[in-house]
């Protein structure tokens, strides 16, 4: 019968996480602050709080706290597990339930004895977090060879507040989710003005030594949409304007850190920072290229500006110049990428 102190003791950490989660939108936060309360409540010599990889059989770890074993770290990279290796672990799969294991039960997995002493651990237990009907994750407990084995009054206690992490885990990933969509194009998937903006002001941030980066933007728009959308429909027109997004995509992968945005109706804009003017006029001029062999046919205006050289300072200096370019670009029907001319005004 478990001691009417303790009961007492675990309702009010659960009303006191059910608060804490509640008032959280964070995802990492809030895992940390389930893992120390579970760590108290308990009395455990650890707690680790893990996700399933989506659409893998694969368990992550992603925080562990309290007494670690030799090889673990507080917040781990790497730190993975295979579902089919662990008998205990597939039963949260398959039947979503809290289970324990104890080194002394000559029943027990070996895969999970074998992991309990490479923790220095005598028994486990572990509760499956289901968030929106599928599981997302486990909370998973340890005591060391001196302390009590787990009990149902434990695992009552680690469902309990399995079940309130779920309800915020939901909420979190919601909110990370329009957070996201907040800086993407509904229709091509790429950034949007505001992600393009943001990073914008990141780029143009002075080095040490008080040195600007070389920065460089890629103005680029595409001709003839309107043409295609009066004559074959706006579908066709989004056909067009998904094909150009994903040609100026694959094209500008190859220089880490550029950003691809859709910014308008057929307007483009690659931001890339630290890399020579050369290679992103090239990069540019090979986008083009593959966009001209699009079915359409319609092809993209294409201006470059950069502050190498240049006196732009300020991204939005930068940006002006560059769609300067692409518009004498436009006006002269150049098919090829137009860099910008800081005498031109």
């Amino acid at each position: 019968m478990p001691d009417v102190e303790v009961v007492d003791a675990r309702i009010h950490s659960l009303a006191a996480m059910a608060r804490a989660l509640g008032g959280s939108q964070r995802l990492l936060p809030m895992l940390e602050i389930a893992a120390e309360e579970a760590l108290r409540a308990l009395g455990a010599a650890s707690v680790s709080v893990s996700r399933v990889e989506p659409g893998t059989g694969t368990l992550r770890t992603v925080i562990n706290t309290g007494l670690l074993g030799p090889d673990e770290v507080r917040w781990p990279q790497d730190e993975l597990y295979q579902l089919s290796d662990f008998a205990k672990l597939r039963s949260v799969v398959g039947d979503l339930r809290t289970w324990t294991t104890s080194v002394s039960d000559g029943a027990a997995d070996p895969e999970e004895i074998a992991l309990l002493r490479s923790l220095d651990k005598a028994s486990s237990m572990a509760s499956p977090i289901v968030v929106d009907g599928g599981l997302w994750g486990e909370l998973y407990a340890t005591r060391g060879m001196l302390e009590p084995e787990f009990t149902s009054a434990d695992t009552a206690y680690l469902e309990a507040l399995s079940a309130i992490l779920a309800g915020a885990v939901s909420r979190a990933l919601h909110v990370e989710a329009l957070e996201r969509l907040a800086y993407l194009d509904p229709l091509t998937g790429l950034a949007n003005r505001r992600a393009l903006d943001v990073a914008a002001r990141t780029a143009f941030k002075r080095l040490p030594g008080g040195n600007h980066r070389a920065v460089t933007v890629v103005a680029l728009d595409v001709n003839g949409l309107k043409t295609v959308n009066d004559t074959q429909g706006h579908s066709e027109g989004d056909l067009l304007l998904t094909a150009v997004a994903r040609t100026l995509a694959q094209h500008f992968l190859s220089l880490d850190g550029s950003l691809v945005a859709r910014v308008g109706g057929d307007e483009f804009s690659v931001l890339v920072p630290d890399h020579a003017v050369a290679v992103v006029l090239a990069t540019a001029e090979a986008a083009c290229a593959a966009v001209r062999a699009l079915p359409w046919g319609t092809g993209i205006s294409c201006g470059v500006a950069t502050t190498v050289g240049n006196p732009w300072r300020r991204p939005q200096d930068l940006f002006r110049a560059a769609d300067r370019a692409q518009y004498a670009a436009k006006k002269a029907g150049e098919t090829h990428a137009v860099l910008a001319d800081p005498a031109t005004r």
